[in-house]
């Protein structure tokens, strides 16, 4: 295939690339939308405590496994990891009314109690990028679990006020924001879509351009086409969820003063004593550093790192360096801490 084949089928082809979602998987637990998956293991023994990847909202899982040569639960998988998936699945009208609190009291915990059978251990680590680092990081703060024996949140902010474009963003729309969600119900995928690459500005526009410079690496074409696939394929936002994650989480910043509270539980971050390792992305300015490193200022662990890597938002999660500066990074600090863990007192 010649360079303008390449440029043709990275820019406007739209069938998903292929090695999109790959790695080899089964269903091990559903209930209604609620999936859970469990990478098939090769022929290493496992270690001893399993992972479980929790994505965010607004997204497909698939965000872990882009391609087999770029993959982290493929990278988990080769590592002996016993990896676990969490998918959501695809908001439709009927689910309007979820708010936080099915996924904080419900769905994630009820993929922590499916893990933990169908692994047939008693601890857990989770990893999260983005929404989906804060749904771990909620669970271990509000039921203080001794069961998740390690946390890694990826790209995932606690200081909403540090949030550059979104923080100013939702203070001007703050006065309109309930009757905008009022008349669109939940928040379409293509909507969440646009806003990100507006908000991702220059970043963008700089990826097109390295994929000219590199119309001849059929990996670099590959992996912009899985990239720019996900980022067209955003899923909607249930309305009452993105409401209150609007009012209470960004405009309120209550996470970080601990004033969330679900099903009469408070989420005090001060509760999260397991090993916390956080990622932030140098370059990101949809959760800069500034707004992610107040995750090991927060928690009440002696364990906790902050590591702030190359990669923009996307970058930091799935980017060129990510599996250097990122994924082999957190799974030499996970089998550290999962060689040997703690008995649950």
């Amino acid at each position: 295939m010649d360079a303008t084949s390449h440029a043709a089928t990275a820019l406007f082809h739209g069938a998903p690339p292929v090695g999109l979602d790959a790695t080899p998987k089964v269903r091990v637990f559903g209930r209604d939308k609620l999936e859970l998956w469990r990478v098939l293991p090769g022929t290493q023994p496992l270690l001893p405590v399993p992972v479980l990847l929790i994505p965010p909202l607004m997204v497909r899982p698939y965000i872990y496994d882009l391609q087999p040569a770029h993959s982290l639960l493929q990278t988990l998988r080769d590592a002996a990891v016993d990896t676990y998936v969490v998918d959501f699945g695809v908001p439709d009208p009927g689910d309007t009314n979820l708010r936080l609190d099915d996924y904080v009291l419900d769905y994630v915990p009820t993929c922590i109690e499916q893990t933990l059978r169908h692994s047939h251990q008693d601890g857990i680590a989770i990893v999260g990028y983005c929404m989906g680092g804060l749904f771990g990081l909620i669970h271990a703060a509000t039921f203080a679990d001794p069961r998740v024996r390690a946390l890694v949140t990826i790209g995932s902010p606690v200081n909403f006020r540090k949030m550059g474009a979104i923080t100013v963003g939702a203070r001007l729309t703050a006065p309109v924001m309930d009757t905008v969600i009022d008349l669109v119900g939940n928040v379409p995928g293509g909507l969440s879509s646009l806003v990100f690459k507006l908000l991702s500005g220059p970043r963008l526009v700089r990826s097109y351009i390295d994929l000219l410079s590199h119309l001849d690496d059929p990996r670099r074409v590959q992996s912009f086409r899985a990239i720019n696939h996900w980022i067209n394929d955003m899923i909607p936002y249930p309305r009452e969820a993105y409401r209150q994650m609007f009012h209470e989480v960004i405009l309120g910043n209550r996470l970080r003063k601990n004033q969330l509270v679900f099903g009469g539980r408070r989420c005090d971050l001060g509760q999260v004593t397991c090993p916390v390792l956080a990622f932030a992305g140098e370059q990101d300015i949809i959760a800069p550093p500034a707004a992610v490193r107040e995750v090991v200022q927060l928690v009440g662990s002696q364990d906790r790192q902050l590591v702030v890597a190359p990669g923009g938002h996307i970058g930091v999660m799935a980017g060129h360096f990510a599996p250097e500066r990122v994924w082999r990074p957190m799974l030499k600090w996970l089998r550290q801490r999962m060689q040997n863990p703690p008995a649950i007192s």
